[in-house]
């Protein structure tokens, strides 16, 4: 398989890292802030900072920080015969507002306690319509930068116009992932990190046993034989969304790793060269040899060419009876 050493080679040329974490990361499965992970991940970003990096966050969590304070407030303000009836689901937006606030106050208190400042940043998709916006964005960035401050990124949810997030969605960013994509272009970064609750990308669901983790991803040799499993328990898109944003950024320039943000050392360990996660690389076809494909997946690549023959068949069969 590929070499460690030529795919993992060019972290050593890293400065500016964007780190991209999911609510399933920042959020216990009972919906309440994960402290310990949320913890641990501002001692790597404190420990990059004192080693010369430059690190900006991507987070999510807000909708789901304040679904769970919401839901309190309900709670404690309805009767008992409000309680009998039907719970109507609470407003995103409303949540977004709430638990954006929620969510802040503990990364400040987290790098307070590192002797860390951060800084808040709240962004939408037609904000970047703008060139005024953008230039302003970068020189904002580029002077919290300089002063060691780390700029926290989030979609201005509450403010959002967006209806469907894929359906209708701009074109410019519909996630968190997509945001952290765009982001790396823009602000021209060297690497973009996107924490997961799995260790990487997998050739199939990670809960099946014959699936095995993809080290480095080649869009000729895999794009076509992996099957995506459900989305996350939290979040928008899942895997999915991840690897969609990871290709558009790798194939743009930023090398992009997919990994796990349950590791209290996964970014530390990416930045030190290690081969952890799923490395996303617009050279990457030069290191993997793409007649390095299994038995299975050339069995799954197969199967897959024969149902798009099926398909071809069928509906040229169909077409051609209706002349």
């Amino acid at each position: 398989m590929e070499s460690v050493v030529s795919a993992r080679a060019f972290v050593r040329d890293v400065k500016r890292v964007i780190i991209k974490v999911g609510t399933a990361v920042v959020t216990r499965v009972d919906g309440r802030l994960a402290l310990g992970r949320l913890g641990a991940l501002c001692e790597q970003i404190l420990e990059l900072n004192n080693q010369g990096y430059e690190v900006i966050l991507v987070t999510s969590g807000a909708v789901g920080v304040g679904r769970q304070r919401l839901r309190y407030r309900r709670l404690i303000n309805s009767s008992f015969a409000d309680l009998q009836k039907p719970q109507l689901e609470l407003d995103g937006k409303a949540c977004a507002a709430v638990g954006q606030n929620g969510l802040m106050a503990v990364y400040d208190i987290l790098f307070s306690q590192l002797d860390v400042t951060s800084a808040q940043l709240l962004v939408t998709d037609n904000d970047f319509r703008d060139p005024n916006f953008r230039r302003q964005l970068n020189e904002t960035v580029e002077s919290l930068l300089s002063l060691k401050v780390v700029p926290i990124f989030n979609e201005n949810d509450a403010v959002s116009t967006r209806k469907a997030p894929y359906e209708d969605s701009s074109g410019i960013f519909w996630d968190n992932d997509s945001l952290a994509s765009l982001l790396a272009l823009e602000l021209k970064a060297d690497l973009l990190v996107l924490l997961s609750d799995v260790d990487g990308l997998y050739s199939g669901p990670p809960s099946d046993p014959h699936s095995k983790l993809i080290h480095t991803y080649v869009k000729e040799m895999h794009e076509g034989l992996i099957t995506f499993g459900d989305k996350s328990r939290v979040g928008r898109g899942g895997m999915t969304a991840k690897v969609k944003a990871a290709v558009h950024a790798a194939h743009a320039g930023v090398p992009v790793i997919i990994t796990s943000g349950f590791l209290g050392d996964s970014i530390l360990k990416i930045l030190d060269g290690n081969n952890i996660g799923t490395l996303f690389h617009r050279e990457a076809n030069e290191w993997v040899p793409l007649t390095e494909v299994g038995a299975r997946e050339m069995a799954v690549a197969a199967r897959e060419s024969s149902r798009k023959l099926q398909a071809n068949i069928i509906n040229w069969h169909f077409g051609y009876e209706f002349l």
